[in-house]
């Protein structure tokens, strides 16, 4: 696969959307709807559009990038054959080369009895020619009353003339009467849905019916049914594994055909070349598309078994065909679109990763929106449900430009289901990131629907006492944060004077993470407001023991920031989770080398040491005097501040019981130039815990193998300015750049352009900013002194991730020096 251009192409993209909106007809679009997502670029699983963002593709188009975007070999072959011969017609006796294979190929992955091939442009003149031959085949074998099609409700067979009439969806229909005469629908089997049944199994009410109606209508009159194996757009629905072969019984009998629309399902989308084999079922026709070519070329292809073609093709021929059949170019692409589908496995990739994604998003079925989650191989509905004891649907409209808009994730819906049906080539990795992106929406809709029920309108402040390790949902957060901080009764008199010069109102206006870009950041003004103000009102007029920490100081005087007991324990009680989820010791001493005041570091060091039941020593450093030593470029001043540092750290070392050190990159690499101390570190510390500044990987990697191959590495994030941060994620590759997940939605991070501020793709640099929402602190839209990599989240955490953390150049005008710390 092909990777995307390093820089995008420069696209005027706004130009693009007007000449669109005044051009073109998009279907299932309003004509007023005035959003376009102008697509430029494919790679893989990944999309991108003219404005650069980029997208994950969990719909695979419409269920059909089986081989993921940007397949060089499939651009290749358009190539080699159009060098060749581009197109020709396949009516009468022509034919050509690639047509010929292609046929050959797909007759032999095929199940019995089919045996021949019919060329088209797509699924629905696939349809269109299958219900055109059944009609044939009975005229030719002197029945021509036999003209009535069976089709099922919400079945989806394209919009074709015939395609259409077959289709199951009303909306279909309407205004585009009369639709093809003698159709009849049928009820499908739904089994999450018994309320169809009235009680009786869904099978047996099926075949009930089916046997009543081809009594009514009369065998003798009927041609044929028509059905998905699979509902696909009704929400991927199984019928239950007898239906099938029950419906083939039945029809075989009063000498009915049956046309297996396998557009959807057909070459692996289910992890296997066709669902007909998978069921147990042996129709006469079988209609394909879609995967066929991946989308890159338009065909689709009807097989069709031995007893029928042989007579729709006696006599003058099967009368009629398209255009384009057996288009060569189209045909080439295809023979290799399958080639990739069978060198590559993907049809185990499709019941590995699409298991492994179903298992994700099942748990949403614990949500009391999500009626039943459906799953199989890479087909997937997540069925939405007002009321999970009635049944009664949602809309599941709101979902796919949310997921989108949040996490760069697409999918689809039909009325009242999401629906995913990635590239067969999606990794395990890409599929976490889709499943913890509609788990994010699900779940925040989900919260909201319960508190409404449970609460009024207004927001409980309990919201804010929820535990980092158990977070609400980020709507639920800070539609409470913005009431606390502010309502004139419990907000600070900082936020309520600042919000005097908003042009919104933060309580009516700042619903979602992308709603706090909205604030200006307002860290500066920190630098010399009274610390009163910073405490909000709703703490009483109770004395508080309020601590206060200073961020900064190196570009401009030092930021403070007003830290409240409540805040403390909540935040050291996360820490402690945390450590205890990654393995670190409880019942050891720690050793704390950082700023012991007027920073943030040596707090929270010597609670955690105390709560996780050890005694904290500690080392004060100086990072503001030791960042102007470097960059004064008083070496020898650095040097003997260095030194005086690591005499008392070895003094510790050597006399007390370490168990955890917590300290900065640049001092474990003082620490490992140090053969004594490292060798005492290797003896007596089981942790080493390191924060503050970037650390790239071979130096991580040189620690953790060959320095301190006795200790446990682990890196953590932070910033005193939002008065929190994260640590490493855990099973990263050796070769990975430490990357980091935030506590959300508590503190929330993007990653943008510093000259537009605009949010970077994934996988691209940009400039770190982080928000704090809690009842002690907001603390939104800080520009950090870092950049980074942007990145999905992990699976189970909200939000963006954060990984290669490195120093701007400058901030505020002021180089940027890492020093010691």
């Amino acid at each position: 696969m092909k990777p995307f251009n390093a820089t995008p192409p420069l696209i005027d993209a706004d130009a693009l959307v007007k000449k669109d909106q005044s051009r073109l007809i998009h279907p299932h679009l309003p004509g007023d709807s005035t959003e376009r997502v102008v697509m430029v670029e494919g790679a893989g699983c990944r999309l991108r559009d003219a404005h650069g963002r980029e997208y994950l593709d969990a719909t695979g188009g419409l269920m059909l990038a089986h081989v993921g975007h940007g397949r060089r070999e499939l651009i290749e072959a358009a190539a080699g054959q159009m060098s060749q011969l581009a197109y020709y017609s396949s009516f009468h006796e022509f034919t050509n080369v690639p047509s010929i294979h292609l046929a050959d190929r797909l007759i032999e992955l095929a199940p019995a009895p089919m045996e021949r091939v019919y060329f088209t442009s797509g699924g629905a003149e696939a349809v269109d020619a299958a219900l055109r031959m059944a009609r044939l085949y009975h005229h030719r074998r002197g029945e021509p009353e036999r003209t009535w099609v069976l089709a099922r409700n919400f079945g989806y067979h394209g919009i074709t003339y015939g395609g259409a009439a077959a289709t199951g969806f009303p909306m279909f229909h309407q205004g585009f009467g009369p639709m093809m005469p003698n159709v009849r629908h049928l009820t499908p089997p739904m089994p999450f849905h018994p309320e169809l049944y009235g009680g009786e199994d869904p099978t047996e009410f099926c075949l009930r019916e089916l046997r009543e109606t081809i009594e009514e209508i009369g065998a003798e009159r009927i041609a044929v049914m028509i059905g998905e194996p699979i509902l696909g757009v009704a929400g991927v629905v199984e019928p239950p594994a007898d239906y099938w072969p029950r419906v083939r019984e039945l029809l075989s009998a009063h000498g009915i055909l049956l046309i297996l629309d396998e557009v959807i399902t057909s070459f692996g989308r289910i992890g296997r070349w066709f669902a007909a084999e998978a069921l147990g079922v042996a129709p006469d026709f079988i209609v394909t598309a879609k995967g066929l070519t991946s989308g890159y070329v338009p065909l689709g292809a009807l097989l069709v078994a031995d007893r029928v073609a042989d007579v729709v093709t006696r006599d003058e021929g099967f009368v009629g065909g398209y255009t384009y059949s057996g288009h060569p170019t189209a045909c080439a692409v295809a023979l290799e679109n399958l080639a990739i589908v069978e060198r590559e496995d993907l049809l185990t990739a499709a019941t590995d990763v699409g298991d492994h994604l179903g298992a994700r998003l099942r748990r949403l079925e614990e949500l009391p929106i999500v009626g039943q989650v459906r799953q199989i191989g890479m087909m997937i509905g997540i069925e939405l449900t007002r009321d999970p004891d009635t049944g009664e649907p949602l809309s599941a409209e709101w979902v796919p430009p949310l997921v989108r808009e949040r996490a760069g994730v697409i999918v689809r819906n039909n009325p009242n289901t999401v629906l995913l049906s990635p590239p067969l080539v999606m990794s395990h990795e890409e599929a976490d990131r889709v499943a913890a992106a509609v788990a994010d929406v699900l779940t925040e809709r989900a919260t909201r629907s319960t508190r409404r029920k449970a609460v009024p309108a207004t927001p409980a402040p309990s919201v804010l006492d929820a535990p980092w390790s158990r977070p609400p949902a980020m709507s639920e957060l800070l539609a409470a944060a913005m009431e606390w901080h502010f309502d004139p009764k419990t907000g600070s008199r900082f936020w309520l004077e600042r919000a005097k010069t908003l042009d919104f109102d933060p309580r009516a206006d700042i619903r979602t993470e992308a709603d706090l870009a909205l604030f200006p950041n307002i860290v500066d003004e920190l630098r010399d407001v009274r610390i009163a103000d910073l405490v909000p009102r709703g703490y009483g007029d109770e004395r508080i023991p309020l601590d206060v920490y200073e961020s900064g100081g190196t570009t401009g005087s030092p930021k403070r920031v007003a830290w409240l007991p409540d805040h403390h324990e909540r935040l050291c009680a996360w820490h402690s989770e945390v450590l205890d989820d990654r393995g670190v010791p409880r019942d050891v001493n720690w050793l704390t080398i950082g700023p012991s005041g007027p920073h943030i570091f040596g707090p929270i060091s010597r609670t955690m040491a105390h709560r996780r039941g050890g005694v904290p020593f500690s080392v004060d450093l100086d990072p503001r005097w030791a960042k102007k030593c470097v960059a004064e470029g008083r070496s020898e001043e650095t040097r003997r501040y260095l030194e005086h540092v690591l005499d008392q750290v070895e003094w510790i070392l050597r006399s007390q019981d370490v168990g955890v050190v917590f300290t900065t990159p640049p001092l474990l690499e003082a620490l490992a130039d140090h053969e004594e101390m490292a060798d005492l570190v290797n003896r007596k510390v089981r942790t080493l815990i390191w924060g503050g500044a970037s650390m790239s990987v071979d130096t991580r990697g040189l620690l953790r193998d060959e320095v301190f191959p006795d200790a446990q590495l682990l890196g953590f994030y932070g910033s005193t300015m939002v008065g929190g941060g994260m640590y490493e994620r855990a099973g990263l590759a050796a070769d990975a750049p430490s990357t980091f997940d935030p506590p959300y939605p508590f503190i929330s991070m993007r990653v943008v352009d510093p000259d537009t501020g605009e949010t970077v793709p994934y996988g691209e640099r940009g400039q770190v900013v982080m928000n704090h929402v809690s009842r002690a602190m907001l603390i939104p839209n800080n520009l950090e002194r870092d950049t980074a990599l942007r990145l999905p989240g992990a699976p189970g955490f909200g939000g963006d991730a954060v990984a290669d953390i490195r120093p701007v150049p400058t901030f505020a005008g002021t180089a940027v020096v890492e020093g010691v710390y």
